[in-house]
């Protein structure tokens, strides 16, 4: 295990816990995504990963290949994107690029950096941080954090602000990153579809609790999905009248895989029971 939260509660004042009792791992390579509704504790639960917050309760354990001497984590093997980053509006994307990079070792620089702009559509580093659109502004974050090629990688809402399109240019980048480095990656997204696509694992935080942590494989169902080669150009009816009466030979069937629930539609059943159970235990106090 890379990284264990180990009954881990912290609260930003006495009233109420932003987290409580939270309890996961998360292995080597994994890409795991943190889901939960706005409030849920998301981002302290970051904070608590980069050190920037220390728990309350419990412990954060980390793997020795990733520890500082005092036991915290070696930020100088992780790139990291949490909320409102500072942009330095005076400086170039280059500047900005350089600042940060003297905190790393960076081998091939330039190089790396112009690798990164050219994946992202960031074809200009001489513009300035602060004529930037929030979407540009956001590949830049996205370049910086993975600019030292990280071991493990901590992500908050990466694609929020971006199109489509630069969306898909984040995700492919993302993949030849763990691809080439073996990386693990931690996102905190609430865009549920793509998080199907490139999540191995997720947990679901909703009021500071874990309400569900699983592998993406473990939402599979006892269904199977068949693809069947439409040539005939015949209409869905006449295929699904086929199928019931005369059946297809094994040459129409292109593949067949196992159905799983849909991640969004798991996300909400997971919220929908917590909040009946919240009902539920109110209306009997």
């Amino acid at each position: 295990m890379l990284i264990r939260f180990s009954h881990v509660s912290y609260a930003y004042s006495q009233s109420a816990f932003s987290l409580g009792d939270v309890d996961f791992g998360i292995s080597k390579g994994e890409t795991l995504a943190l889901l939960g509704p706005n409030g849920a504790g998301k981002t302290t639960l970051l904070r608590l990963l980069c050190g920037r917050l220390l728990p309350q309760r419990g412990t954060v354990e980390i793997a020795q290949e990733l520890q500082l001497g005092n036991g915290l984590l070696n930020l100088e093997k992780c790139g990291i994107l949490l909320e409102n980053p500072g942009i330095y509006p005076r400086l170039s994307i280059e500047e900005y690029l350089r600042f940060f990079a003297k905190f790393y070792k960076v081998p091939d620089l330039d190089l790396q950096m112009r690798k990164l702009a050219s994946a992202l559509g960031l074809f200009s580093l001489s513009q300035k941080m602060g004529t930037l659109s929030q979407g540009m502004r956001q590949k830049v974050q996205i370049l910086r954090a993975l600019l030292p090629r990280p071991e493990l990688l901590f992500l908050d809402e990466p694609v929020a602000n971006l199109d489509p399109e630069s969306r898909n240019q984040v995700w492919n980048l993302l993949a030849d990153w763990k691809k080439e480095n073996g990386g693990t990656l931690l996102i905190s997204s609430h865009i549920l579809s793509e998080m199907d696509r490139v999540a191995t694992s997720f947990v679901i935080l909703n009021c500071g609790k874990i309400l569900a942590q699983k592998k993406m494989d473990e939402l599979q169902t006892n269904e199977l999905l068949v693809r069947v080669q439409n040539a005939s150009g015949e209409s869905f009816k006449g295929w699904e009248e086929k199928i019931r009466t005369r059946g297809i030979s094994a040459s129409e069937i292109l593949t067949v895989e196992k159905a799983r629930t849909p991640l969004e539609a798991f996300y909400h059943q997971i919220l929908q029971q917590q909040s009946l159970q919240a009902a539920q235990e109110a209306s009997h106090r």
